[in-house]
């Protein structure tokens, strides 16, 4: 199998597995839940990557642009675009009740709370999470891939 290949297979399962150590404590306390955020993590991670990480990728390598520096640079940019849009699908999602199952597996004091977006009290800094994961995919791409070589 190319070496490309490879790598867009497995690079968008660095997000999961990060997220999988990241969230331990929702594993102990609600382990549906906690399954059900990795399946959406490695979700969002591979639409990220096939919208826009194997775009990127054709169009740096069609230029001749392939600098290591480019991929992580790329990847953030990435990650903040998917987190966006991932919260605007959730919103969305959450406004049509499409989330109703998931909520219900929720504890009655948890499920009972409004949820509430605001940029006001982490202005960009809550895109810094995502952009760094999305960094990091991208350079795990670039280590595998080796867009720089033929």
């Amino acid at each position: 199998m190319k070496r490309h290949v490879v790598a867009f297979v497995l690079a968008p399962l660095v997000v999961p597995i990060i997220m999988s150590g990241l969230a331990l404590q929702v594993l102990l306390t609600l382990p549906s839940l906690y399954w059900v955020g990795l399946i959406v993590a490695a979700g969002v991670s591979y639409a990220g990557i096939v919208l826009l990480g194997l775009p990127a990728y054709v169009a740096l390598r069609f230029r001749g642009w392939t600098a290591f520096w480019i991929a992580p640079l790329v990847g953030f940019a990435a990650g903040v675009i998917m987190a966006i849009g991932l919260v605007a699908v959730f919103v969305a999602a959450l406004e049509n009740r499409m989330l109703d199952p998931i909520l219900a597996m929720l504890p009655a004091d948890l499920r009972n709370n409004q949820i509430f977006f605001s940029t006001d009290s982490q202005g960009g800094a809550g895109l810094i999470a995502p952009g760094t994961l999305g960094a990091v995919v991208g350079t795990v791409l670039w280590l595998i891939g080796r867009p720089d070589r033929p």
